[in-house]
C-alpha cells in the first residue's frame, strides 16, 4: 500500500468521502479529484486483473454479451459522426463485444486486455486481435490508430497522466479518443447513497467533467464534445431490481428446503450465444427476462436520462477528443506524468 496526492495539484487531502473494503476516497480541496490513499501497488493492481479477482469476474463479462452489444452500437454512432473506419484500438476490452461490433460497421479492431480469459476468448471466439500487456507506445508493433476508445478504464488507471500521453502517441494525426466514465467527483454526497458499490479498489480515480478536460489539455489532446447521460433513474431502477431480487431468491431457497424447487438444476447456460449446446425452454424464458430488464436499463441510461435534471446529480459522460498537432519542438504537457507520487 502506498499514500499518493491529488495527480492533478499535487497536494494531500484529509477529506475522506468514500469509505468502502477497508479503503478511503479522498477528495482533493482545490480540483475535486477523488483517489484511494493509501492504495495497492502497480504490480497488486496487475495481479487482481490477472488472476481474474476483479470485482466483474471474467465470466461475467463473457456472459454480457447482450447489453455490451447494446451500449456498443450506441457507442459507435456517436464515433461515427466523426469517423467512419480505421484502425481502432480499445483499452480494457472486455469480451470484445465492442470491438466486434465496431468490425461490423467499418472498423479494424484491436484490444489490449490483461485479463488471460476474456483475452483467450476475443482471440479465439471472436478472432480479433489481442495483447495482454500494458498500454506503450510499443503495442501491437508501435502501429497507430485511428480512434482509441475505453469504456468505464479511466477509473482503473494507475497513472492517468501518462496513460493519456502513451495514448496520445499511438493516435495518428488528427486521431480522436473516445471514452465514458462516471462524473463522481462532482456529484453531490446526498446522491452517494443510490450507489450499491463504488467497487473499491478496482476503481483508483472518481473524475469530475472539469478534471477530464484539464486532464486532456494537459496530455495534448483537443476536447471535441461532451456527452452527458444522468443515470439517476437507472441506479434507482437497479436498486429496486435488487430487493425485488433478493426477495425472489429467498422465496426459491425457502421453497427449495420444502422440496418445491431445485434450485440452479439447469443453470444460467452460456448468455454469450458462442455455445452450441440448446438451452431448455426455462433458461431461454429467463435469458429474455433478463434482456428486456437490460433493454430497460439501456434505455434509462441514454434515452430517459437526457432529459432528467443533471446539476450535481450522478451521470456517466462520453468524452470526445481529438489529438492536437504538435510544433516542431513536440508535445510540451503542463506537467510530466513521472509527477504522480
Amino acid at each position: 500500500m502506498e499514500e499518493i496526492k491529488c495527480i492533478f495539484c499535487g497536494t494531500d487531502s484529509d477529506h475522506v468521502v468514500i469509505e468502502e473494503h477497508g479503503y478511503q476516497g479522498k477528495q482533493c480541496a482545490q480540483c475535486g479529484l477523488i483517489y484511494i490513499s493509501p492504495r495497492p501497488s502497480l504490480a497488486e493492481i496487475v495481479d487482481l486483473y490477472g488472476h481474474d479477482d476483479a470485482y466483474i469476474s471474467a465470466d461475467s463479462h463473457i456472459a454480457n454479451a447482450y447489453p455490451t452489444r447494446l451500449y456498443a452500437r450506441h457507442h459507435l454512432k456517436i464515433i461515427r459522426s466523426f469517423v467512419k473506419s480505421g484502425a481502432l484500438l480499445e483499452i480494457g476490452a472486455g469480451a470484445g463485444y465492442f470491438l466486434d461490433e465496431a468490425r461490423k460497421v467499418g472498423f479494424s479492431p484491436y484490444a489490449l486486455e490483461f485479463n488471460p480469459i476474456q483475452a483467450d476468448f476475443m482471440r479465439n471466439k471472436l478472432d480479433i486481435l489481442c495483447e495482454e500487456s500494458p498500454l506503450d507506445s510499443s503495442v501491437f508493433g508501435g502501429k497507430h490508430f485511428d480512434v482509441v476508445y475505453h469504456c468505464d478504464v479511466i477509473s482503473h488507471l494507475f497513472n492517468p497522466v501518462a496513460d493519456f500521453i502513451t495514448i496520445n502517441k499511438i493516435l495518428n494525426d488528427d486521431g480522436l479518443l473516445v471514452f465514458e466514465t462516471g462524473n463522481i467527483a462532482e456529484v453531490a454526497p446526498m446522491y452517494f447513497k443510490y450507489f450499491q458499490l463504488f467497487q473499491y479498489p478496482d476503481h483508483l480515480f472518481f473524475f469530475s467533467v472539469d478534471n477530464l478536460v484539464d486532464l486532456l489539455g494537459r496530455t495534448g489532446f483537443k476536447l471535441v464534445r461532451v456527452y452527458r447521460y444522468p443515470i439517476l433513474p437507472q441506479l434507482l431502477a437497479i436498486g429496486l431490481m435488487s430487493r425485488v431480487r433478493a426477495t425472489i431468491k429467498k422465496w426459491i431457497l425457502k421453497s427449495d428446503t420444502e422440496g418445491k424447487h431445485s434450485l440452479g438444476d439447469e443453470g444460467d447456460g452460456d448468455l454469450s450465444g458462442n455455445s452450441a449446446r440448446p438451452l431448455s425452454a426455462r433458461t431461454m424464458i429467463k435469458h429474455a427476462i433478463r434482456n428486456a430488464y437490460e433493454y430497460v436499463n439501456y434505455l434509462l441510461r441514454y434515452k430517459i436520462g437526457l432529459i432528467t435534471p443533471k446539476e450535481g446529480r450522478p451521470q456517466t459522460v462520453i468524452i470526445v477528443a481529438k489529438k492536437q498537432a504538435t510544433t516542431a519542438g513536440g508535445m510540451r504537457p503542463a506537467f510530466s506524468a513521472g509527477r504522480l507520487p
